[in-house]
Formats: structure tokens, sequence, C-alpha cells
């Protein structure tokens, strides 16, 4: 009876786990199979963060809509990060390597053109505002169909793009010696998201590209918190709409 319950929820475990795996802990009662416990680990890690990436640049989009500025975010780093998103979606996609493994940048980049949005109708740019939800949809098909070696190139220039684009934000922070209207709840989320892609990356992809992508984000993620602390008490100007 207890093996016809296996069975009959295999298709769910199938999700975190492989057959063989499931036989080991489920059915001979291997409670210490540190490979199976891994990979299901690793498999719900990865889709925690896909389900987390559709909420984790809402308290940035929140906070804009909220205040009605953008003051202390760098135009720079939503650009090169919706860039670098489209990339990573289209590069990952013709791999066809498990959409637990990146389906985060998908929504996160849907979130990114809300941002833009905001960013570009704050600033006084309407027009840019209003091409904003046509052009990058449509550039990102068109980026999904490039043949695969140059999405790989694409995605190793992401490397450093990605890492120019949490720069920029971490430059304007300290020149302003303020965080502006840069959200702390979405910024802890790209911290935590991003040590746990890290996890999930090390242990389903065998791809140098991704994991060094992976590992210099949460970095300079990191250091954004850390610029949360040193900032913590000191208030943006209310008056400034204009991004940096």
């Amino acid at each position: 009876m207890y093996s016809d319950l296996v069975n009959a929820v295999s298709p769910l475990l199938l999700l975190f786990m492989t057959e063989e795996c499931i036989k080991s802990v489920f059915l001979d009662f291997n409670l210490l199979d540190f490979p199976c416990l891994k990979m299901a680990l690793s498999k719900g890690l990865g889709y925690a963060i896909v389900m987390g990436s559709v909420l984790v640049k809402f308290p940035q989009i929140l906070k804009i809509y909220g205040s009605g500025s953008v003051v202390g975010l760098a135009l720079s780093t939503f650009l090169l990060e919706t860039f670098c998103a489209m990339i990573n979606v289209g590069y990952n996609y013709a791999q066809q390597f498990p959409f637990s493994t990146w389906g985060e940048n998908f929504f996160i980049l849907i979130q990114l053109i809300i941002i833009l949005i905001q960013l570009f109708y704050y600033s006084d740019r309407t027009i840019l505002a209003l091409l904003c939800p046509l052009t990058i949809p449509a550039l990102s098909l068109g980026m999904s169909k490039l043949p695969t070696e140059y999405l790989a190139v694409g995605l190793t220039a992401a490397i450093p793009l990605l890492a120019l684009s949490k720069l920029m934000q971490i430059k304007t922070n300290f020149q302003n010696g303020h965080t502006g209207q840069l959200s702390f709840v979405t910024s802890l989320m790209n911290v935590l998201g991003t040590l746990a892609r890290l996890f999930t990356v090390v242990q389903e992809v065998e791809d140098t590209i991704i994991l060094i992508n992976a590992s210099s984000v949460f970095v300079l993620n990191f250091i954004i918190i850390a610029q949360f602390v040193v900032y913590w008490n000191v208030a943006p100007p209310v008056d400034d709409k204009k991004t940096q």
C-alpha cells in the first residue's frame, strides 16, 4: 500500500529528483542518500527562486509609484540589467536548461520593463516610457531566434555588463551619500535569490559562464545591501525626480 502511494505521487516527486532517487529514498528508505537529497534541495530552491522572482521587483515598483520619484536610481543600471535578462533568457532557453535554473530571469524581465516605464515617465520622457512595452518584448523575441553560439557570446558579454550595472548603482549611492528610492526589500531579495541561485547552478549546471555570472552578481548585490546599512539614517531629497 505504501509503494502504491509513492507511485501515485511520483509525478510530483520527479520535479525534485530522478526515479532512482525516489526508489532509494522513499522505497529503500536510504534517508542519508546525500546526492539525492542535494538534488531535491537544489530543485526546491530553484522553483522557490522562480516563484519569488514573480514579486522580487514589486517592492521597487511600489516604492517608485508611492513616492512619485526616481531620485537615486541609476537609469544605466536598469537598462543594462534589462539587456542582461534578455540575453539570459535567450541563452538558457536555447540550451534547454531546466526552467528551475533560469526561470526567474523571465519574470524579472517583465518587472524591469515596468520599472523602465516608471523611470522614463517620472523623468519626463513619456515617449520612451510608451516605447518600452513595445520594443523590449520585440527585441527579446528576436534575440531568442539567434544561433546558440551568438547567444553564448552575448551571455559572456553580459557578465561584465551585469556587473557594470550593479557598479553603476553602487557608484550612484556612494556619490549621493544615500540609497534614494532604491528598495531595501528588493535588494535583500536579490542577495538571497542570487545566493540560492549560485547553489542551484553549482549542483545542476556544468557551465563556467553561468557560474561566473551568478557569483559576481551575488557579490555586487551584497555590496548594495552593505550601502543600505551605511546610509540607513540618510534621507534622500524629496523634490528631485530625475534619474542619475
